[in-house]
């Protein structure tokens, strides 16, 4: 396990990395700005990220070439940008990671909830919702990734949750002024885009419902299960504890913490740095543990905006 002078060295070089992208960047360069041996940077990079530094910049590099193709930047010249010398080369680099060429992303749109053989952007990104979303548009939302997702959760518990839930945190607010119902609905649709079953998806309607509310467990065991209260009693414990052995708790706490940290500027700045500090320290490696590759990217780039 890294120290923490060591996590900060690599969030400096990650911090590096994302600046200088579009220019050429060699393992010896970046290591030398820290006063690293390549060799040594190179074995630190690797045991904290899970890729070699040359790894990592290739896929962020191919990460920010999306994002420009999808705003409406030309293959060639996103190609040209990242240090590729031709299409081909560029196309042949994408498809080996993501699985299917630029020349298909330029043709889907961002919100593109289902297309033959699933959705291509799911490689890339974790879907984002609209930043001030209507709790019922939300909710909607998450009705349709359990049919597009092809589940086998029992709707009517999922509308008996998100009534309990609504009710639960009425008139309570988030940092944003959002309904603090959008945050959990948010999480359970997260949940969902990560493949959750059915009760980790309910659970995370009430992510953090007996923190937040007057709701105990008594009522969510009546209106739902034993087994979903005793998830969500599981949640409300996690720091605690950390849970590590029980795998819905794990993911819920992960896709509450990645939501928090797409919604971290309406926090205070203060509290930037240590929210972050704290997502390397304890989500990071739980994100590893989940194995998504697209949320991993995401939460990583939010650290190394926040920290």
């Amino acid at each position: 396990m890294l120290i923490i002078n060591y996590i900060e060295l690599m969030l400096e070089g990650q911090k590096y990395i994302e600046k200088h992208l579009d220019e050429k960047l060699s393992v010896n360069d970046i290591a030398g700005v820290f006063g690293y041996s390549e060799y040594h940077f190179s074995r630190l990079f690797t045991e904290y990220i899970g890729m070699s530094v040359m790894e990592y910049v290739k896929r962020r590099r191919l990460i920010q070439a999306a994002e420009d193709i999808i705003h409406g930047m030309k293959i060639i010249d996103a190609a040209l940008k990242f240090s590729y010398d031709s299409h081909s080369g560029f196309s042949k680099a994408f498809k080996k990671e993501f699985g299917y060429s630029p020349s298909l992303l330029c043709a889907i749109q961002m919100q593109v909830d289902e297309l033959e053989g699933g959705n291509p952007m799911s490689k890339i990104f974790i879907r984002r919702m609209e930043e001030h979303g209507n709790k019922d548009i939300l909710f909607h939302i998450l009705l349709e990734c359990i049919k597009n997702n092809k589940s086998t959760c029992n709707v009517s518990n999922i509308y008996k949750a998100y009534e309990l839930s609504r009710k639960a945190y009425e008139g309570i607010q988030r940092y944003s002024g959002d309904e603090y119902i959008t945050h959990p609905l948010n999480v359970a649709i997260i949940l969902c885009e990560l493949g959750a079953g059915e009760n980790t998806i309910i659970a995370g309607l009430m992510c953090d419902i007996l923190k937040k509310t007057d709701i105990d467990l008594k009522e969510i065991e009546e209106c739902l299960s034993t087994d979903i209260a005793a998830i969500v009693k599981g949640v409300s414990d996690f720091i605690d504890d950390y849970a590590m052995d029980q795998e819905e708790i794990v993911l819920i706490k992960l896709a509450e913490r990645f939501h928090n940290m797409r919604t971290l500027k309406y926090m205070d700045e203060n509290m930037w740095k240590s929210k972050a500090k704290e997502t390397i320290e304890i989500y990071m490696p739980i994100a590893r543990r989940v194995g998504n590759q697209a949320l991993m990217d995401e939460m990583n780039k939010l650290v190394i905006d926040y920290v």
